[in-house]
């Protein structure tokens, strides 16, 4: 008698290798793809908030200064992004290239994160020549995701990636529209901060919707 195939709530899915490991047993049916899909939200689906760094310039300074002066700005990035991320109550998750990619339980919490660091690069950038600067860039956004032990995987990820890598520029936090209906909610106080109207970017034949929160002190032009 052959042995049965393994049925989808016995997968324990554990890191992004594991489930690439049980992705080869989803099946064929639409039958089969439910069950198997809905197994693993229920192990592993949680609705949280990502918030991803990026920094502007890798080219240009690299070219000029090469790879270990970048990396001296990556690390002044390391020294101001980590301790407000488990300040506010985040997680980081990874670091990928010069990204870093981490988890909180709100987006307030996220959102709050996020404009610490770009206030404390400004600052720290005014002590600094212009090719030592931290160009930081942020996308933050909230929604159900996959979240494994070394990874999250979904569409808030992927909304915080664009905006954060391809959509922001340095000293921007672009929050995603999920994110930023759950702070408006809340009355969030922006103090300190110039906050774009609603608009939208096109990646990807999508257009991800978001706000652009830049630190301005207390300049009201928005100058900065």
């Amino acid at each position: 008698m052959q042995d049965e195939p393994e049925q989808p709530h016995t997968l324990v899915i554990t890191n992004t290798q594991s489930l690439l490991d049980a992705l080869d047993r989803r099946g064929v049916s639409d039958a089969e793809r439910r069950a198997f899909d809905d197994s693993i939200w229920s192990a592993r689906g949680v609705d949280a908030s990502i918030l991803v760094t990026d920094l502007s310039g890798f080219t240009r300074l690299t070219r000029r200064h090469g790879i270990i002066h970048f990396l001296a700005v990556f690390r002044r990035c390391q020294n101001i992004c980590l301790p407000l991320i488990t300040g506010h109550g985040g997680f980081t998750l990874k670091q990928d290239a010069d990204d870093l990619i981490a988890l909180f339980p709100d987006p307030s919490s996220a959102v709050a994160a996020a404009l610490g660091m770009i206030k404390a690069a400004h600052e720290l950038n005014t002590t600094l020549d212009e090719d030592d600067r931290v160009g930081l860039c942020i996308g933050v956004e909230h929604g159900r995701m996959l979240r494994l032990d070394d990874d999250a995987f979904g569409d808030p990820v992927n909304v915080a990636f664009k905006l954060g890598e391809d959509i922001a520029e340095a000293g921007e936090v672009l929050i995603g529209a999920s994110a930023f209906a759950r702070v408006e909610e809340l009355d969030y106080d922006f103090t300190g901060y110039s906050v774009s109207e609603a608009r939208g970017a096109e990646t990807g034949k999508v257009v991800l919707e978001h706000r652009a929160v830049r630190w301005v002190g207390d300049d009201p032009s928005g100058a900065g």
